[in-house]
């Protein structure tokens, strides 16, 4: 008799990391209406992620998009805010790494201030190879980590 279960158990898992992987990946591109409509929702609170090639600061295509969409909510929206943060991996000297992150992070800054967004939303920083998505060794390769972190948050309006 043939034990099915050695393979059923796997064939699941795998299933259920493919659908988490797909619900990820169109949480990272929120949907956007041609025109806002007072029941659209607020993005506000919200994660996003630029990735990087080694050694790179240029903005890819996909974080154009990023960029693109996260502007979209700040300047329709006048209480939120902006945090930029630059991060690498570990390959290389760590003050290089740190000047690489700043790079990233400025881009991903002044390209929200090419779509819109007033200097005024934005908080920039940068950790180099210090605060890492995904722990690894010292010179070892992981894309996750070669990102800019940005961070939609709404700040509660002063009434007078």
């Amino acid at each position: 008799m043939f034990p099915i279960n050695i393979f059923l158990r796997p064939l699941a898992a795998t299933l259920v990391l493919i659908a988490v992987a797909g619900c990820a990946d169109q949480a990272a591109q929120p949907k956007m209406s041609a025109a806002p409509t007072a029941g659209d929702p607020e993005l506000v609170g919200a994660w996003y992620q630029v990735f990087f090639d080694s050694n790179m600061s240029d903005i890819d295509a996909r974080g154009q998009m990023v960029v693109k969409n996260v502007a979209y909510v700040v300047r329709n929206n006048d209480t939120t805010r902006v945090t930029v943060i630059g991060k690498t991996d570990r390959v290389g000297d760590a003050s290089a790494n740190m000047a690489l992150s700043q790079r990233r992070a400025d881009k991903v800054r002044d390209a929200l201030i090419s779509a819109g967004v007033p200097v005024s939303h934005i908080e920039t920083r940068w950790t180099g190879e210090t605060k890492q998505n995904v722990s690894t060794n010292d010179d070892m390769e992981e894309h996750r980590n070669r990102a800019v972190d940005i961070t939609v948050i709404k700040q509660p309006s002063h009434k007078k």
